[in-house]
Order: structure tokens, then sequence, then C-alpha cells
């Protein structure tokens, strides 16, 4: 699991920060591109019950190893953009089902097998993992755009994605019955759980969608190279915190989620007011941080809600859906409400990182 995890992360981390700027830089509209990201989490939503059953039925190594294809199959509809013009909403599609046969069941197989004492400690271990193998992802992925193009890119990335699907075939297969229905999904939900799913998928994408496309065209000019270098700063800043909080979180899990939704807070009030490229590098390594302090105790919390009752797939899939939920409520808010990029840092990041204070 973790050694497909790093290959995975690594083939992510040289192009998921430049994917919404490929189609900016193709002519798409910011209202395209948003709406891209709305159909992907509608489609998410959509597909997370059936994927749910499919990793119940074949084993959740299966259906992680079935999220591939749908995905590589993503990054060929983009290599042949220019070709075909496919409809973004087709690419949507393929992008949603892919994440939903994977991140359902990887948090599936992390609330079902790590233990609530050491959770912590287990969450940061996979962050470190990944992390390892993706710091220097950006900042590659930034020089191969400069040098060969998204086109060669994209074949890079599918070829590694391809390669780790192999790890997954050398280890015992585990099966999670679920006994969700969508007509069970509703039932015993608490208010502040919603609304933390909420605030996680408004944060998540306005720190990976929003943000980098706000300082690539904004503050660095449209230059790969900087863009790439400042998320690679932030991705090793991150994995340094790491190395600290998991083994914290596990003492005094409510008090560093409290403290690292407040400072997560704080940084996105300091981002609303960068205009130089230097302030980017700055608030960057702080985010890096104050992610991590808020991000590894908040999965650990929504692990410790697995009980025998509810069973494992209710509580992920309660996740899953929620946090795309709030992907869509964003993209929304960005396309109807506000056009301005910093209203959104200055008032939504502060907003839904503190929707996880109460968690």
């Amino acid at each position: 699991m973790y050694v497909s995890l790093s290959i995975r992360s690594f083939a992510l981390a040289l192009i998921g920060v430049f994917i919404p700027i490929y189609f900016y830089t193709k002519g798409y509209s910011l209202t395209a591109i948003f709406l891209f990201y709305i159909i992907q989490s509608l489609s998410h939503i959509t597909f997370s019950i059936p994927a749910a059953k499919i990793s119940s039925r074949y084993g959740i190594k299966h259906s992680m190893l079935f999220s591939v294809p749908f995905l590589i199959l993503f990054f060929f509809l983009l290599y042949s953009l220019d070709t075909f013009n496919w409809p973004l909403p087709v690419l949507s599609i393929f992008a949603g089902l892919s994440t939903a046969l994977f991140w359902i069941p990887y948090h599936i197989d992390f609330a079902k097998f790590t233990d609530r004492k050491n959770r912590g400690k287990q969450i940061g271990f996979s962050g470190i993992v990944a992390s390892i193998f993706s710091i220097a992802g950006p900042i590659l992925g930034a020089v191969l755009l400069t040098l060969v193009g998204f086109k060669m890119l994209f074949l890079i990335v599918s070829a590694l994605l391809f390669v780790s699907i192999i790890p997954l075939f050398f280890s015992e297969e585990v099966h999670e019955p679920v006994g969700c229905s969508l007509r069970g999904f509703f039932e015993g939900q608490k208010a502040k759980d919603v609304l933390s799913f909420l605030g996680h998928g408004i944060e998540n994408k306005m720190s990976g969608i929003v943000w980098p496309l706000f300082v690539f065209i904004f503050i660095f000019g449209e230059k790969y190279t900087s863009l790439g270098i400042v998320s690679s700063l932030a991705t090793g800043v991150a994995f340094i915190s790491t190395l600290f909080i998991g083994k914290f979180s596990d003492m005094r899990r409510t008090a560093v989620l409290k403290t690292g939704s407040v400072f997560n807070s704080i940084v996105w009030i300091a981002r609303s007011f960068i205009v130089t490229p230097m302030q980017v590098f700055v608030t960057d390594a702080f985010y890096g941080m104050s992610n991590m302090t808020m991000h590894i105790p908040f999965d650990a919390k929504n692990y410790d809600k697995v009980d025998k009752k509810n069973g494992v797939a209710k509580v992920i899939l309660e996740r899953e859906i929620y946090h795309h939920v709030g992907v869509v409520i964003l993209f929304l808010l960005l396309i109807f409400i506000t056009q301005s990029s910093t209203d959104i840092f200055r008032y939504g990041g502060p907003i839904s990182s503190l929707m996880r204070f109460f968690f």
C-alpha cells in the first residue's frame, strides 16, 4: 500500500498543481475551469456508494487498482484535447470516477486498520511517505513543462500511474461489508460533522486549485518554475511538520486540531494580502505547517468515529460526500457570487478552516 501510494503521489505531484493552469493556457475561462471541478465533484458524489460496494465485493486494493485506468484515461483525454476538443464534462466524469474508486477504499483501509492510540502517528507516517516522493514533484514537473511541454508530461505521469498498481498485487486483499444505502445515508448524522466535512472540501480545493491559479496568473507572471518551487516548498515544510504533529496528535488530538484550524485561518487571511513572490514563499511555508497541524488530527478524529454499529463504510462515505459538496459550494460561490479570489481567501479560507474547530 505504501509503495503504491509513494509512486502515485510522485506522479500526481508532477502534474497536479498544473492541471487547472493547463486549461487556462488553452484559453478556457475561469468559469469553465470551475465548472470542470464542480462536475468532477458531482461525479465523485454519484459514484461514492457504488465505489464502496465495489471495494466490498472485489476488495479494497482492487478498487484502488480499478481507479488507475480511469485516471490514465483522464490524462489521455488531456493529452488529446487539442486534437479532439473533448467536452470538459467528459474529462470531469472520468476524474470523479477515479477519485471515488481510490479515496473511498483508501480511507476505509486506514479507518479499519489503524489503531486509535497510535492513529496520529500512523496517519503522519502515510503523509511522510507521500511527502518524501512529492517534495521534488512540482519543481521537476515545472522543469519538464518548460523543456518538453504538457503532452510529454502527461505520458510520463500515466506511465508512473501504471507502475503504481503493481505493488498492490503483492499483498492480501481485504473486503469490508457495506451496509449503507442512499436511504440510510442521512441517519445519525451530526451537524458539526457535516459542517467540518464541508469546510474540509472548501479549504482543500481553495489551496489546491484556486490559490495556484491566482499566484500563477497574478503574482508569478505565468511562470511554471516559480509555481513549482513554491508548491515544493509547502510540501517540504509539511513533511517536516508531519514528523512531529502525528505524535502530538495522539496525545492531545482535539487541542492540536483546534490550534491547527485557528493557525490555518490566520495564514489564509495573510494570503489575501500578498502582492509579491517573496510573500507567496513565506505564506506557503507557513501553510505547509498549519495545514498539517489541522489535517492529521482531523483525519484521526474522523477515523475515530468508526464503530461497529455504523460500520466503516458509512463514516467514510459521509466524509467523502460532504467533502465534495463543499467543493461544489466553493466553485458556485466563485462563479455566481464573487469573481474576487482575494475575497475567497480572506473570508472563505478562515471560515472553512474554523468549521473544523468543533469537530
